[in-house]
C-alpha cells in the first residue's frame, strides 16, 4: 500500500470533521501550493480548476432543469416531489454546503495527488489538458455536452426519485433479447436513458459522470497508470516484441487513450466491451487521440505517417468469455467493471482475466473503494443501489484481492483516490 491508503482512510474521520470553512480554507491552501511550484503547476492548477467548475456548473443546471421540469409537468402526487432534491435546493440530492465542499475539496485533492505522481515521472501530464487544442476546450462542444447532459438529468433524477421497477427496464429487458447479453446487464444502470444500450447513452455517458464527481474522475482512474508504466518502461528496456494490453469493459474508450498515451507508440491495444454504442464511442476517442498525438508530434518536429500508430483493436464480447488465447496479453487493466457485475460473475472475469494475461503480466484492476477503505463514508456507500446499481452492495463487502489470489496472481500495489482505489498483480 502507498501513502495514500492512508491519507483517504484517515480524511474527515472524527478527529477530522470537515465543515464548509475548513474545506474552503483547505481548497485555498492548495491552490497556494500549486502557484509556489512554477508556472508548469499553476497551469495545471488553472485548468483543472476550469474543468472542475465547467462540472460543479452542469451539477447545478443539470438540478435546476429537473426542478423546472417538475413544477412545469405539476406531477404533485410524484414521489419525487416528496424529496430533497425537489425542496427547491440549488445543490444536487438535497446536499449541504459542507458536503458540497467537501466533494469540490475532494476534486481538488485528487489534482494535487495527480500532479505529485506526474512531476515524479510516474505518467505524464494528461494529454487532454496540455493545449486549448483540444476539442474539449472548443466552446461549441462544451455547450453541446451541458445540453446533452441536462437532458439526461432530467430523466435519471425523475426515475432515481420515483424508485420504480419499470424504470429499470430496457430494450435488452425482454428475454427474446440476443443471449449475449447476461441477465444482469439487461438493466437501466444509473437510472440513465437505455442503460449501455444507445448511442444517447454513450454520449452523454463522460459528461454525466465527471459531472457527478466535478471533475475528478480522469484524475482517480490515473491511479491505474504508475504500475502500468513501470511494467512497460522495464519490458521495453529489455528489448524484444511489442508491448500487448487489453482493457476488459473499456466503456467509450477514454481511459485507453491515457494508457496508450504513457505506452511506446508501437503497443498492440485491444479493449472489450459488451455494448457496441459504447465500442462506437471508444472507436472515436482512439482516433481523436491518434490524430492529435501525430499533430503534437509533428510541431516537436517529428513528423510521424497515419500508420505508426495502429487504431485501437476492438472487440464486442463478455468480460467473463474474453475470445482471446490463453497468455495473450503483457497488460491486462480492467476499470469500473466489478461493481456493477454479481459475485460470481466477478469471480469469472477474474479468472478470464488471468488466463489470458502471459506469463509475468500485469493485471491492473481499479474501482469504487468499499467498506473500510473510507470509513466516514461506509454508512452512504450502499445509497448508491437508489441510483440502480443492483450489486453494489455486495461488491462494497466482497474480498476483491481473494478473487485474484485464487488464480495465483500475486499482489503488487494497492492505492486510493478519492473514491477510486487500484490493486495490482502479477502472474509469476
Amino acid at each position: 500500500c502507498d501513502s495514500s491508503v492512508e491519507f483517504w482512510r484517515e480524511f474527515g474521520n472524527q478527529n477530522n470533521p470537515r465543515t464548509l470553512q475548513t474545506n474552503i480554507a483547505d481548497i485555498a491552501a492548495i491552490a497556494s501550493r500549486f502557484a509556489t511550484q512554477g508556472p508548469d503547476a499553476l497551469r495545471y492548477w488553472l485548468r483543472h480548476t476550469g474543468r472542475s467548475s465547467y462540472f460543479a456548473g452542469n451539477a447545478l443546471l443539470g438540478n435546476l432543469g429537473y426542478q423546472l421540469h417538475e413544477r412545469l409537468v405539476k406531477r404533485n402526487d410524484d414521489r419525487s416531489s416528496t424529496t430533497a432534491s425537489s425542496n427547491g435546493s440549488v445543490l444536487p440530492f438535497g446536499m449541504d454546503s459542507s458536503v458540497a465542499s467537501r466533494l469540490l475539496l475532494e476534486a481538488y485533492l485528487c489534482y494535487e495527488q495527480d500532479y505529485e505522481l506526474i512531476t515524479e515521472g510516474k505518467y505524464t501530464e494528461p494529454w487532454d489538458m496540455t493545449s486549448f487544442r483540444h476539442r474539449q476546450y472548443n466552446p461549441a462542444n462544451a455547450l453541446r455536452q451541458t445540453n446533452r447532459f441536462v437532458n439526461e438529468a432530467i430523466g435519471t433524477l425523475r426515475r432515481r426519485y420515483r424508485q420504480n421497477e419499470e424504470d429499470k427496464n430496457i430494450w435488452i429487458t425482454d428475454s427474446a433479447s440476443p443471449k449475449l447479453y447476461p441477465d444482469y446487464y439487461r438493466t437501466a444502470f444509473h437510472y440513465q436513458t437505455d442503460g449501455w444500450m444507445s448511442k444517447r447513452s454513450a454520449d452523454v455517458y463522460e459528461t454525466s459522470t465527471e459531472t457527478l464527481f466535478l471533475g475528478r474522475q480522469d484524475a482517480m482512474q490515473r491511479t491505474s497508470l504508475p504500475p502500468i508504466v513501470k511494467y512497460a518502461n522495464e519490458k521495453v528496456s529489455n528489448g524484444g516484441e511489442p508491448l500487448t494490453i487489453l482493457e476488459v469493459a473499456c466503456g467509450t474508450g477514454r481511459f485507453m487513450t491515457f494508457i496508450r498515451d504513457n505506452l511506446p507508440l508501437n503497443a498492440e491495444c485491444t479493449a472489450v466491451d459488451l455494448s457496441p454504442y459504447y465500442l462506437d464511442a471508444a472507436r472515436d476517442n482512439d482516433a481523436y487521440w491518434r490524430k492529435y498525438r501525430r499533430e503534437e508530434e509533428s510541431r516537436k518536429g517529428n513528423v510521424m505517417s497515419k500508420d505508426v500508430i495502429q487504431p485501437l483493436r476492438l472487440v464486442q464480447a463478455q468480460a467473463e468469455d474474453l475470445p482471446f488465447e490463453d497468455e495473450s496479453f503483457d497488460i491486462v487493466v480492467c476499470v469500473y467493471l466489478y461493481h456493477e457485475l454479481p459475485q460470481e460473475i466477478r469471480s469469472k472475469v477474474s479468472a478470464e482475466m488471468a488466463r489470458v494475461l502471459k506469463q509475468n503480466g500485469l493485471l491492473v484492476f481499479t474501482d469504487s473503494i468499499q467498506r473500510g477503505d473510507r470509513p466516514m463514508l461506509d454508512e452512504g456507500l450502499t445509497q448508491f443501489e437508489n441510483m440502480n446499481e443492483p450489486f453494489y452492495a455486495n461488491y462494497c463487502g466482497d474480498n476483491l484481492p481473494d478473487h485474484f489470489l485464487k488464480e495465483g496472481l500475486t499482489p503488487l500495489a494497492k492505492s486510493v483516490r478519492s473514491t477510486t482505489k487500484s490493486l495490482s498483480f502479477l502472474k509469476a
